[in-house]
């Protein structure tokens, strides 16, 4: 069978990153003998910058669909909107060209990540015109996650800006032939009895990464990936800033990057906290074996259930510390990965860190490998 899987914001591996849910999820489908074609965007969201990829078949025989769109430069903002309207029709447009230039292609299962609305509907319509079966994965809650970026001051007026997302979301759900999604927290969104769980797997079959001794004198902390508005590094700044023995290294950038250097030099870290910008992998790679605890700073709010952040940490070996409760904080608990603290709490940071200082590498529980998760996906989707 011909598998379509559509993601437009994950690394390809190609990049030089670790692959993700989505790829990992496609070279399930291909080890079970299907073949997949792989659609996304030819902009990564992280690094705000052009795919520079070529259209073909990667080295583990998944043929990649690369959708141009257009830049934007905010996570939140009017251009970043237009930028995903343009992905989801030239998305349909690509499918279709690929279909009727190659018969086998066509599918008959598709698989489509969420967010963005406006793709997975995209995707959607062209299943149920190849009479191919649909499945949602849930990655992200739309529109929740903009409710509450939107300022208080806008009232009914903010919450009917997101009228028309909700309207889509809901039509995904209702009409998906299949529910599935990151994170327990999504089932009652989607409102799906059926709906189904699997975690974002991370490789375990990857070389082993050999942590060096924690140092008795320092513990070193690293953020990587965007500084807006849901982000909480003034925290975290707060805790180094109560305990002279830690420093932060920050791999990322974003709209807060100007406020967050006000608040270090405020605080008189400047010696004690390091700003790369966005690395390339190898660079990337060598700060995380370099650092002793991985920072997840967000608020329970956020609607975020399972973070890649995680992923990106445990696939380094590194403990976490998060202020993420409810099902990230009971995963970090049952499974010794680190330690919860309590949003906007320099002195509840500090002491979970502390708790931490001489943790160690982490071993990753079976729930969370890849090894297990996908090839597990890839028989329930078959199955729908």
């Amino acid at each position: 069978m011909t598998v379509w899987i559509q993601s437009p914001f994950d690394n390809l591996p190609a990049e030089g990153y670790r692959k993700q849910r989505y790829w990992l999820m496609a070279e399930a489908f291909a080890a079970a003998g299907h073949k997949v074609v792989y659609f996304t965007a030819g902009f990564n969201h992280v690094a705000k910058a052009p795919r520079a990829l070529a259209e073909g078949a990667d080295v583990s025989g998944i043929s990649t669909v690369v959708v141009p769109v257009p830049a934007y430069s905010a996570n939140v903002s009017v251009r970043r909107a237009f930028s995903h309207v343009v992905y989801a029709r030239r998305l349909k447009a690509a499918a279709l060209k690929l279909a009727a230039s190659e018969p086998a292609a066509s599918p008959g299962l598709v698989v489509s990540a969420t967010p963005t609305l406006g793709a997975a509907e995209s995707m959607m319509g062209l299943a149920r015109r190849f009479g191919a079966k649909f499945v949602l994965d849930v990655q992200d809650a739309w529109p929740e996650t903009f409710g509450r970026l939107l300022p208080k001051c806008l009232g009914r007026a903010g919450n009917a800006l997101l009228v028309p997302m909700r309207i889509v979301a809901r039509r995904l759900y209702r009409e998906a032939d299949a529910v599935t999604g990151v994170s327990e927290r999504y089932r009652g969104i989607c409102g799906r009895e059926d709906y189904r769980l699997f975690y974002h797997g991370i490789e375990s079959a990857r070389p082993a990464v050999v942590r060096p001794q924690p140092d008795r004198e320092r513990t070193r902390l690293v953020y990587i990936g965007n500084l807006g508005e849901g982000y909480d590094l003034d925290t975290v700044a707060g805790a180094l800033a109560l305990d002279p023995r830690l420093t932060l290294d920050v791999a990322g950038s974003g709209p807060r990057e100007a406020s967050f250097r006000q608040t270090v030099e405020r605080l008189g870290l400047g010696g004690r906290v390091r700003l790369h910008g966005y690395l390339g992998a190898d660079e990337l790679r060598g700060l995380l074996a370099d650092c002793d605890i991985g920072v997840i700073p967000m608020r329970d709010d956020s609607w975020v259930g399972l973070p890649y952040k995680l992923g990106d940490y445990l696939a380094a070996a590194l403990p976490v510390v998060s202020s993420l409760h409810g099902e990230c904080g009971a995963l970090i608990g049952k499974f010794g990965l680190g330690a919860t603290y309590d949003f906007g709490s320099p002195e509840s940071a500090a002491a979970a860190i502390r708790g931490l200082a001489r943790h160690g590498a982490v071993s990753l529980p079976d729930c969370l490998r890849a090894e297990t998760i996908y090839p597990a996906y890839a028989g329930f989707a078959m199955s729908v």
